[in-house]
């Protein structure tokens, strides 16, 4: 690719949420920018007194079905996927009368805003955007030479350093952006649709019945109970816990088995949100009691270790990178019950030699959206249920304080989630960034009656015991706050930012709360609560 500068010459626009558009079209104008629009979005640019090209011109067509179509046709695709700098495509392009688009300024329709109240089907359909997917796929394919702005908060930074022309940089990060806005939307849509009017979901396979018996373990979970362990096709893929290959210590117990999948799920799913940083969970009775991502595995052990290091005693590990000498060192001279991580350094085995009851499993990390199935029994019968894969990345968040959130709290958020995911509900997770850049579990409240003790008597005093600051911290919650009592709490403790699912009866006394004492709240419209 040439990493070039390109001017902008002309730029299509076609947003629903028309915030700080004035500024943007206003600045585009002052710089000589062709601007081609749509619909709404054009009568609000020629509302404003400034020219504006119909798309209609470019498509050689008019708007029709009420709107369905307007910017789907082949030149406007044309001019944002030619390559600039292909002979064979600029021929083309020449040839076909085809002229470039530099710009993309695109937001979808508010699927979201529907989604999950109960809306009807035409009502949701009507807002499953088509042309603008379609646009912000093109444009940012080709980041090379188009530049994409597909999220109303991008406009400031584009119009800090925007002089006539957009860098390679940029248009390859709001490129990276974009797509991964789109996916958000295609999930969202999915899932809604799937919950409405989707089939009741069946396991028609029946090859997972034919379990294999795995070993025979020392117990259950007391001495007096028995236990095996069968293997269970209940993935689509080879990676599961039970084929882990098991490099020293004794058997597993039962209650080892439990735990060690615990641990190597949330470190799993912190891992695939870590951007390539290292992970190290640390489980207690089935729940994280330390979790960190930091840039060195030894320092996310650290973090992690020290969460609550009197819980840590006795705890299993599960860290996303293979174990170098330091960190092997550092849980010999602890007592841990399991290791899992992809693999171990000759040095590092040496040094856990000299614990022979320390298991060590070589596990990889768990491969996302496995499509696994859960399968759990009761007297007659057994339960089955998908698993919650859902990532922190495919949350929609949506503000509903008068605070906004500081941008400190956002880049937790993804974190926080998945923590607070795999804890016992009910659910509390205080989550922060160290000075040392590391993201850290502080404080964690889980398995009891109701969430006021989660947070009150566990999750504060954790943190509190380690001299955080709670100003500082991001509280994520499992499931709703049923009430505005929860709130009272959070200011007496000095918590500024919320993450919640929402859907309480009560959301707008529990907002209300929030307004009154300046805390900052975001719903994320999906519950990820934990039996």
């Amino acid at each position: 690719m040439k990493e070039v500068t390109v001017p902008i010459k002309r730029a299509l626009i076609s947003v629903t949420d028309k915030t700080n558009l004035a500024s943007l079209v206003t600045t585009l104008h002052n710089h000589k920018v062709e601007i081609i629009s749509t619909g709404g979005t054009k009568k609000f640019i020629e509302d404003m007194g400034l020219p504006v090209t119909s798309i209609s011109i470019l498509t050689g067509n008019p708007e029709a079905f009420g709107g369905r179509m307007k910017s789907i046709s082949f030149p406007v695709t044309s001019a944002l996927l030619y390559r600039r700098h292909h002979e064979t495509d600029i021929s083309e392009a020449r040839e076909l009368h085809i002229e470039p688009i530099d710009l993309v300024v695109c937001n979808l329709y508010p699927f979201e805003k529907y989604a999950g109240t109960g809306a009807t089907e035409d009502i949701l359909i009507e807002n499953i955007d088509i042309g603008g997917p379609l646009m912000l796929r093109a444009s940012a394919k080709n980041y090379e030479s188009v530049a994409v702005l597909s999220d109303v908060a991008d406009y400031d930074n584009f119009l800090t350093t925007f002089t006539g022309s957009t860098t390679f940089a940029d248009r390859r990060k709001y490129a990276v952006k974009t797509f991964e806005r789109i996916a958000k939307y295609d999930l969202m849509i999915a899932e809604e649709l799937t919950a409405r009017f989707g089939e009741e979901q069946k396991i028609e396979d029946k090859s997972w019945l034919a379990i294999e018996s795995k070993e025979a373990l020392r117990y259950g979970e007391n001495p007096h109970q028995w236990a095996n362990l069968f293997k269970l096709k209940n993935t689509k893929t080879e990676v599961s816990l039970v084929d882990s290959e098991v490099l020293q210590g004794r058997e597993l117990s039962y209650n080892n088995w439990v735990d060690a999948d615990a641990a190597w799920r949330v470190m799993s799913d912190i891992a695939h949100i870590s951007c390539g940083k290292a992970v190290t969970a640390v489980i207690k009775h089935a729940n994280p009691c330390g979790l960190a991502v930091a840039s060195t595995l030894f320092s996310s052990l650290e973090e992690a270790w020290n969460g609550d290091s009197v819980s840590s005693f006795g705890g299993i590990i599960a860290m996303s990178r293979a174990v170098d000498a330091d960190c092997a060192k550092f849980l010999s001279e602890r007592f841990i019950e399991v290791v899992i991580a992809p693999g171990y350094s000759d040095e590092a085995l040496k040094f856990f030699g000299k614990k022979k009851n320390v298991r060590l499993l070589k596990t990889p990390v768990r491969l996302k959206n496995e499509s696994e199935f859960i399968v759990k029994s009761i007297s007659g019968g057994l339960l089955i249920q998908n698993e919650d894969e859902s990532c922190g990345k495919s949350e929609e968040l949506r503000l509903v304080t008068k605070k906004e959130m500081l941008y400190e709290a956002l880049e937790l958020v993804d974190f926080g989630v998945l923590a607070c995911k795999h804890l016992k509900s009910n659910g509390i997770a205080l989550v922060c960034k160290t000075e040392n850049g590391n993201f850290t579990l502080a404080g964690t409240g889980m398995g009891q009656p109701n969430r006021l003790d989660s947070l009150r008597l566990l999750a504060r005093v954790r943190a509190e015991g380690k001299g955080l600051k709670m100003d500082n911290m991001l509280l994520v919650s499992d499931a709703f706050f049923p009430f505005a009592d929860s709130i009272e709490v959070c200011h007496d403790l000095g918590i500024k930012s919320i993450i919640q699912p929402g859907g309480s009866m009560r959301d707008d006394e529990v907002i209300a709360a929030c307004d009154k004492f300046e805390i900052a709240m975001m719903m994320t419209g999906k519950r990820h609560f934990r039996h």
